[in-house]
């Protein structure tokens, strides 16, 4: 009876090792996943193309475009329409940025929602 409980204790010791390693494993995995959201870039546009805006998956933005006719309309008359604008895109950008990191870390996680992992 004795060594059955020491046997079952160290498997327990055992079992929270492999969890431990998993977990490192995990990390490392999710490590790579970040630093390749950095090379993913995704492009968004509002208004007819007006604004397009690009941004990497770790929501750096990378460029910012304006048509010339939306710098010629704003410049006439309507300033705040094409700020406007540009919030809209950085925005949608942002939130697609997001969308493609819960998606890849959702290969690590096994899509359990971990905060602050993003």
């Amino acid at each position: 009876m004795v060594r059955k409980l020491k046997s079952k204790s160290n498997n327990a010791g055992g079992g929270q090792m492999d969890i431990l390693k998993q977990a490192q494993v995990m990390q490392q995995e999710m490590l790579k996943i970040q630093d390749g959201l950095k090379e993913k870039e995704l492009e968004t546009s509002v208004g007819g193309g007006a604004v397009t805006v690009k941004i990497n998956g770790q929501k750096e933005i990378l460029e910012i475009k304006l048509s010339d006719e939306i710098v010629k309309e704003a410049a006439e008359d309507d300033k705040e329409m094409l700020e406007d604008l540009v919030l809209s895109a950085v925005s949608e950008a942002m939130r697609q940025a997001e969308e493609l990191a819960e998606k890849e870390m959702g290969q690590v996680t096994g899509g359990i929602n971990i905060p602050g992992l993003i």
